[in-house]
């Protein structure tokens, strides 16, 4: 059994400049629901990270500049319960990026924890995403000032 959580935005940059905002974990406080990210985003890495309360450290399994990024992470081993999340940046036609946010979770615990995962449904994904938005084209604009 798996349950998965997909959003997305479209972001008025380019892919590399999204990357540069996504990878920045030092400023997410600044404009993101994750409290803290520590790590950088190479593959094998681990993070950590605190969001609502709760601490994890996951490990970057993809990390392809401007295309995506994913992390997963487990609770106790990956029978239990594992996450992936992962983030996917799309060239538009018109010079801007569609960002995908996907996150799957699965394991024996995943019908247990899916009733607590749907209180905040996709709300944490979308206010991430509108953060996200909100920060590449603050960023851009303030480079296109100078």
């Amino acid at each position: 059994m798996s349950y998965v959580i997909k959003t997305g935005v479209d972001i008025n940059a380019s892919r590399e400049a999204v990357w540069d905002v996504l990878v920045d974990f030092p400023r997410y406080g600044e404009w993101s629901n994750f409290s803290r990210v520590q790590g950088t985003a190479q593959v094998g890495n681990r993070l950590s990270m605190k969001m609502s309360g709760f601490s994890f450290r996951p490990t970057v399994t993809v990390a392809e500049p401007g295309e995506q990024l994913q992390w997963s992470g487990t609770l106790i081993s990956e029978r239990l319960f594992l996450g992936r999340h992962s983030f996917i940046l799309r060239a538009n036609p018109d010079g801007t990026t569609h960002l995908t946010n996907h996150e799957e979770f699965s394991g024996g615990l995943t019908t247990l924890m899916q009733r607590f995962m749907k209180q905040g449904g996709d709300n944490g994904y979308t206010a991430f995403n509108a953060g996200l938005k909100r920060q590449v084209e603050d960023r851009v604009t303030q480079q296109n000032r100078t």
